[in-house]
């Protein structure tokens, strides 16, 4: 799926690697012309073919023959074993992460390797077995998620790829167990088409004011609806997630653009600067200017990953 679609972009923002015979890696960057644009991955499907995303910015949005919708968002875990489930991949604005792919024939040999130098035994066909019920699965939030990401900040670029593909070959391996898969929680969040409809609506609104008012009335939903749905899906209440999207976006003004902090705050929904700077401190610990600041001399990693 991921692995066709990637390897046909020819971008600067596309890094192919291939140290290990079936095993594929990429360091990608999907930038869309227009923030708010959505783009459609194509989906086929390879037998005995495994992908893992590792999503550190953006989010990607998966839809079934059956029409369920589900997600993956930094900081999260996307493992595909059967595209024949899926009918379209959607990614909004930008997309960035890494991506294993893994084709178990090619890379039998040389996995086995890998696996008997450290004692184990790697059982591919238990893994699909063990997903066949949606052919994939995703992870947020779960311990060994929150770990990765934790281990990840404090890689160099250079070594972070072979961090994932060791992890890959990890939670496979995990995968072949019953208790392990439970300890994961690879839960799949079925979503909402009403929720999908009322977040893009937020994201692609965030200089307007908006209020659970407004989005029951413009969705013709109850607030109670929108409340409790919005949290099953997303796991946290409107106003916070609208609070970090603003300042998400706050952030990349002011590392990639030369605009005054005052259109910046107006930008993302702020009349007030001093409201600006004060949530934007709740964030990062120092305001805005500061920010910036900081961002001309040193690597700033944002408050999500």
């Amino acid at each position: 799926m991921l692995k066709e679609y990637l390897f046909n972009q020819k971008s600067n923002f596309t890094c192919w690697h291939s140290n290990i015979p079936g095993v594929q890696i990429c360091n990608f960057v999907l930038c869309q012309a227009e923030r708010n644009a959505s783009v459609s991955i194509p989906v086929c499907g390879e037998k005995l073919h495994f992908e893992v995303l590792f999503c550190l910015k953006g989010r990607l949005v998966i839809e079934t023959f059956s029409h369920d919708l589900c997600a993956v968002e930094a900081p999260g875990a996307f493992l595909l074993s059967d595209s024949t489930r899926l009918c379209n991949c959607l990614c909004s604005g930008d997309l960035r992460g890494i991506f294993v792919s893994v084709d178990a024939v090619s890379a039998k040999e040389s996995l086995r390797a890998i696996c008997a130098s450290l004692g184990i035994e790697l059982n591919t066909k238990a893994v699909r077995d063990r997903m066949a019920a949606n052919g994939y699965i995703t992870m947020s939030g779960t311990p060994w998620i929150r770990a990765f990401f934790e281990i990840m900040k404090l890689l160099p670029d250079d070594a972070r790829e072979r961090y994932c593909v060791f992890k890959s070959v990890e939670l496979l391996y995990l995968l072949c167990y019953n208790t392990a898969t439970d300890e994961l929680k690879c839960e799949n969040r079925v979503i909402s088409r009403e929720m999908v409809k009322i977040r893009n609506y937020m994201q692609e609104h965030l200089s307007e004011k908006i209020t659970i008012q407004l989005l029951c009335r413009k969705f013709l939903v109850s607030s109670t609806f929108l409340k409790e749905n919005f949290r099953r899906t997303y796991g946290m209440p409107v106003h916070t997630w609208l609070v970090q999207q603003r300042i998400k976006r706050a952030e990349e003004l002011l590392c990639t653009t030369q605009m005054p902090i005052q259109e910046i705050a107006q930008a993302v929904g702020y009349e007030s600067i001093s409201q600006f700077h004060t949530v934007f401190k709740e964030y990062y610990e120092m305001t805005p200017g500061q920010y910036r600041k900081m961002s001309e001399t040193a690597v700033l990693r944002p408050f999500w990953q």
